[in-house]
């Protein structure tokens, strides 16, 4: 379970992704659920906040471009980002 953006309760089905150096964080590939036209998202489940998102049939890449991501911005920046917040149990 996560609280999502908005708020509220959600729980979340998909694929554990553990992405080296960053092995403390659990992320999750799962659909992404507002998105009318299909498509992707992977969820950092301690906090609920989406770190990347694609659309329907691009989901292979989804870890490379997560991994892209976190190297861009740093463990630093993510914490940061990650720890603006409630976190989700």
């Amino acid at each position: 379970m996560i609280q999502n953006e908005f708020g509220q309760p959600q729980e979340l089905i998909g694929e554990e992704i553990v992405v080296p150096d960053f092995e403390e964080l659990q992320f999750i590939l799962h659909t992404w659920l507002y998105d009318k036209h299909g498509g992707w998202a992977i969820t950092e489940r301690s906090s609920g906040k989406r770190i990347t998102s694609g659309p329907q049939g691009t989901e292979h890449s989804a870890r490379e471009q997560l991994e892209r991501q976190l190297r861009l911005h740093g463990k630093d920046a993510l914490m940061r980002v990650l720890g603006a917040g409630k976190l989700s149990s």
